[in-house]
């Protein structure tokens, strides 16, 4: 009786397949968030970057730091390239979280542990970093029911292309 062998991967190793399905899902949630702005419609945006920036800007003094802060970094923090390029990098960040880390573990097909991953990333973002910035819960102090629903629809796409685009891009393993 032959052995059976585990099903192998096809395409792309891990890395490339997560930078390319994070770049893409980033892309799209940047143009999703940048529509939404186009007409008006408010959506929590910003928020780890201001808990960044808050924690940073408490820690500078401390580590003696304090004029290159406010001098120099603070400031290029403001500018919308910088703004834009941490959204790059956080969400190429999470691409590679999923991919090493959740992805693996997490049960079902691809579009269930996009949802996971979604629900995972909101919950925290909900009740802790809105929170932490003066938002309130889910950004409440901020945004009314839509945008928060809005918010909550264009963060789950991302996480859900980002799941379905890594599966496609692996390749799935044939039946055996």
């Amino acid at each position: 009786m032959a052995t059976r062998r585990p099903p192998q991967r096809l395409g792309p190793s891990r890395l490339l397949a997560s930078l390319v399905a994070g770049a893409i899902a980033i892309a799209v949630n940047t143009g999703l968030l940048a529509g939404a702005d186009a007409v008006g419609f408010v959506t929590a945006r910003g928020g780890l970057l201001r808990l960044v920036k808050m924690i940073i800007g408490d820690l500078a003094p401390l580590a003696g730091l304090a004029n290159l802060w406010t001098g120099v970094i603070a400031p290029a923090t403001a500018s919308g390239a910088f703004r834009t390029g941490f959204h790059v990098f956080v969400g190429l960040l999470m691409a590679l979280f999923y991919a090493y880390v959740l992805e693996p573990v997490l049960p079902g097909r691809p579009l269930i542990k996009g949802l996971i991953y979604a629900a995972i990333v909101w919950l925290a973002n909900a009740f802790v970093v809105l929170p932490s910035i003066g938002q309130g819960i889910a950004g409440s102090h901020q945004l009314g029911a839509a945008g928060m629903a809005g918010f909550a629809v264009i963060h789950t796409v991302f996480f859900v292309l980002l799941a379905l685009l890594y599966a496609h891009l692996r390749g799935k393993p044939k039946a055996a």
